[in-house]
């Protein structure tokens, strides 16, 4: 009897030895290492058309804002652009909508952030890069399994306290590199030259392409004229703005210094459908926008901050 006391004894001694199973590592949610930063940018809205003989002058102060400000290699986007066309084969339904929320009396012509600054850029642009944001984004990418869709995983996080005010976020797919020259689309001519009448560019004819005629920021004399950052597909959400972020928030319009969504407690994906046509040398870019209600209660929305980046 004694003998197995003693072994019973031994035996809890060797299991109370025994160390413990390590916890289980929590799985990273998609968002967890994604970085917002603190930052306002300038959201540079371009109104334009292939038709529009003086576009051209538009294009190159796009160009040079965007130059200005961007890094090439720099994941920090501080300066993003829309061209939004007008009138012409390459108009979308997201530039309808951001034309009549954002409407002028002639092109080319810009917003800037909110204002309408009709071409002179370079001092609303520097102004809006010097705000102190109220709440910035991030996102990441990846492509659906058939390679149909872009789905967005955003990340939202506020540097100062809002209330009473609703705010949406939505995505956007933009085109870049599309030359401007005649294609042929379902065995019919489309002409995507463009016009002009600046000595800037040279305007072309058929499947001769229009062209830079002299050295301007970023391009030299002779490169192919390309209609770049042209938003042609926004993410499929119950609101046209987006994502309305007052319905993530458990309190609603109530924001505070710190909140962050987006994370597998608060998740926002949007989708963004790949509806585009198969263009060789075509780039795509992924923006994400936080827009805000209008606060004397008109129609459309305010750029809040943005995010561009893959």
């Amino acid at each position: 009897m004694k003998k197995l006391l003693l072994l019973s004894l031994a035996m809890l001694a060797v299991a109370s030895c025994k160390k413990p199973e390590p916890e289980p590592t929590p799985e990273k949610y998609i968002t967890d290492d994604l970085v917002v930063t603190e930052d306002q940018k300038a959201f540079l809205i371009e109104t334009t058309g292939t038709w529009c003989q003086y576009c051209p002058n538009g294009a190159a102060l796009m160009l040079k804002e965007m130059r200005r400000y961007n890094v090439d290699g720099d994941s920090n986007i501080r300066v993003i652009g829309f061209a939004s066309h007008t009138g012409d084969l390459l108009e979308t339904p997201v530039q309808t909508l951001l034309n009549n929320s954002f409407p002028t009396s002639g092109v080319p012509n810009f917003y800037v952030n909110n204002a309408d600054a009709g071409q002179s850029i370079a001092g609303p642009t520097a102004a809006a890069l010097s705000g102190m944001p109220v709440v910035g984004v991030a996102h990441t990418t990846h492509e659906n399994a058939m390679g149909d869709t872009v789905i967005v995983d955003v990340k939202v996080q506020f540097f100062e306290d809002s209330k009473n005010t609703s705010y949406f976020v939505q995505s956007y797919l933009l085109a870049t590199g599309i030359e401007a020259r005649e294609y042929t689309v379902n065995g019919m001519p489309v002409n995507l030259n463009q016009v002009s009448s600046v000595p800037i560019v040279t305007t072309g004819s058929g499947a001769t392409p229009s062209t830079w005629a002299v050295d301007t920021v970023g391009r030299k004399a002779g490169d192919i004229y390309t209609h770049d950052h042209i938003p042609v597909v926004q993410g499929v959400t119950g609101f046209e703005w987006g994502v309305t972020l007052d319905t993530v928030n458990p309190l609603g319009r109530s924001y505070f210094k710190g909140d962050i969504f987006g994370s597998k407690y608060t998740p926002i994906q949007i989708k963004l459908p790949k509806l585009l046509p198969s263009v060789p040398g075509v780039e795509y870019e992924v923006v994400t926008i936080i827009w805000s209600e209008r606060f004397d209660g008109t129609a459309g929305v305010l750029f809040v901050n943005g995010f561009e980046g893959k």
